[in-house]
């Protein structure tokens, strides 16, 4: 079956079964990952974006409102209609289907397209795949770091530029001169589901955890 969507590697039967796309495939859904904070910060930023200039119109003129206050204002009101055009601008990417599929073909992340968003599935047969392994990545600010736990394949394949999904990224990784290019993708369907992703993956190639 010809794919849309970007194989990794050479290896894959492009006339054979796609990657992640059977009805016996193991499913991780992550479409609700994103959407309880859009759920809180989509109507907050609509709503104070609407309220600034309501507030402005009654209090302006007034003796304690000065320069500063105006200026104030003005920062506040631009953060919150920046926020909600953001907001608005990645609705069609937080709601679309996507997750993680894998089957006996190899491992599909799918994110798909929805209105405005082109989508970035990816497709990465087994016969490319040469390592899985976890880790943890503390993110965020000094003093306030989180823990994220990943799930990390080692591919024999280069990136191409190639758009993987929004919670996965896709880097070289070095290699001595003139062997074949290998990828580093890492896979954060968020720590709740991590560990859904990894038995997926394990009950299919127990073989190539590190």
């Amino acid at each position: 079956m010809t794919s849309p969507d970007p194989i990794l590697g050479d290896l894959h039967d492009r006339g054979g079964p796609l990657p992640g796309d059977s009805v016996e495939s193991r499913s991780v859904n992550l479409r609700w990952r994103r959407i309880p904070l859009w759920l809180v910060l989509m109507p907050v930023s609509v709503a104070l974006a609407a309220a600034i200039p309501i507030r402005f119109a009654t209090e302006l003129g007034k003796p304690y409102i000065g320069g500063s206050e105006i200026t104030g204002g003005v920062v506040f009101f631009v953060g919150s209609v920046g926020l909600a055009l953001w907001m608005a601008w990645i609705t069609p990417r937080v709601f679309t289907r996507q997750g993680v599929a894998v089957d006996a073909v190899g491992v599909a992340l799918i994110q798909d397209p929805n209105l405005w968003f082109a989508g970035r599935t990816v497709r990465i047969p087994w016969g490319v795949i040469q390592s899985i392994s976890e880790h943890e990545r503390l993110t965020g600010p000094s003093g306030n770091q989180r823990k994220r736990r990943i799930v990390t394949l080692v591919v024999d394949a280069d990136d191409h530029g190639i758009a993987v999904p929004s919670w996965a990224s896709a880097s070289p990784l070095s290699a001595p001169e003139g062997a074949p290019p290998r990828l580093r993708v890492d896979i954060g369907p968020g720590n709740s589901r991590q560990p859904k992703v990894l038995r997926a993956l394990h009950a299919a190639r127990p073989d190539l955890f590190a």
